[in-house]
């Protein structure tokens, strides 16, 4: 994700109440797959990070248009995939090479 939000303001430095927050949440996205699994942990995070992402939007958006909806949405998703792939190869390691094959984006076999 850039440095910047849409708008062209920096967003501020991460503080320790940051990562402590961080660590909450996936305490409590554990506490869901225990009793669930983790696609339902995951199901509520993703709805809850959309409504909060929806809300911002709302809260800081200088113009609301269709476009510019579609524009953060778009900055939500590419600072989301680099997110999600960074934390892939720290947990996993470099992906292996496929041969060209690719697999379905949507849901992809993780076992």
């Amino acid at each position: 994700m850039s440095a910047q939000e849409p708008t062209g303001q920096a967003r501020p430095a991460l503080s320790e109440e940051f990562f402590i927050k961080v660590n909450d949440i996936i305490e409590a996205a554990n506490r869901i797959e225990r009793r669930y699994d983790t696609h339902h942990a995951e199901m509520v995070l993703l709805h809850a990070f959309s409504r909060y992402s929806a809300h911002h939007y709302r809260s800081t958006a200088k113009r609301d248009d269709a476009e510019g909806r579609e524009a953060f949405a778009q900055y939500v998703a590419r600072g989301v995939a680099e997110l999600i792939a960074g934390h892939i190869e720290n947990l996993a390691g470099p992906p292996k090479a496929t041969g060209g094959e690719g697999g379905d984006a949507t849901e992809p076999s993780a076992g």
